[in-house]
């Protein structure tokens, strides 16, 4: 027998720690984005439900306050109210409210009664009217209880009394690193490729639309900001003022005729 003292065995297992932790350092980031990734959706799922009940507040409000804008922008805000979030230096703060005195301390939050978030200048709701259009309304105004259009067998013309409406919450998302992600990938921006987990080309950063701008000013200082829209229609309860309406329909929605 020789002497062994000279050889130097490697221990066992070493390799495979090494390769546990470069695996452990690619797969980490993926895990940890699918548990925030899945508590910003679902955030951002509660917040679509909202948006749709504060769509038909704001339609209820401007059909009886003759379709004013800034009317049904603040009944909107008004049930936006709980899930509107700011900064607080060290993330987003979303402040419950549990009773009217929380609701009143919410309200008077800097931008709020204003709709402009202080640090973006994006509106935090935006309504827009869909229709009627002035052109479908026709003169100075309309009757919400005229029979020839209330009650007329044709849609088209039955639509002069409805009040269609397109409500756009500037939605501010919460959760640190998901929202970059998601926000990037919802613009068609450039994301790191590790985060995209395939094909290592992707379009431009920039090539989002002229409409989307705001939210990519936005983003480029850490403020991620989703637009979540929904639309409601009611019959009109007081009447028509035509300098009240577009000339057009500009809503974002499959309800163009």
């Amino acid at each position: 027998m020789g002497n062994m003292k000279g050889v130097h065995q490697q221990k066992p297992g070493g390799r495979e720690s090494g390769q546990v932790a470069v695996e452990s350092a690619i797969v980490l980031p993926l895990f940890v984005f699918l548990i925030l990734g899945t508590l910003q959706l679902g955030l951002m799922h509660q917040a679509r439900l909202i948006t749709k009940y504060a769509a038909y507040k704001a339609v209820r409000a401007g059909s009886l306050n003759n379709a004013q804008t800034s009317v049904m922008e603040r009944a909107a805000i008004s049930v936006l109210l709980p899930i509107i979030s700011k900064d607080s230096g060290g993330g987003e703060f979303i402040k419950t409210i549990n009773n009217a005195t929380d609701f009143q301390s919410k309200w008077n939050w800097p931008g709020v009664k204003a709709n402009a978030m202080p640090d973006t200048g994006i509106p935090y709701v935006e309504v827009t009217t869909c229709g009627p259009s002035t052109k479908e309304v026709g003169g100075n105004e309309l009757d919400f209880d005229d029979p020839r259009f209330a009650a007329s067998m044709s849609w088209q013309a039955s639509h002069r009394t409805k009040l269609r409406i397109q409500v756009t919450f500037n939605y501010r998302m919460p959760i640190p690193f998901a929202n970059w992600v998601i926000h990037a990938a919802a613009f068609n921006r450039e994301i790191p490729w590790l985060m995209r987990m395939g094909e290592k080309s992707s379009k431009a950063a920039g090539n989002f639309g002229p409409q989307n701008s705001k939210y990519i000013s936005a983003a480029s200082n850490g403020k991620y900001v989703l637009p979540i829209r929904a639309a409601y229609t009611m019959r009109m309860q007081s009447n028509v003022f035509v300098n009240q309406l577009p000339s057009s329909n500009q809503c974002r929605t499959t309800n163009k005729y």
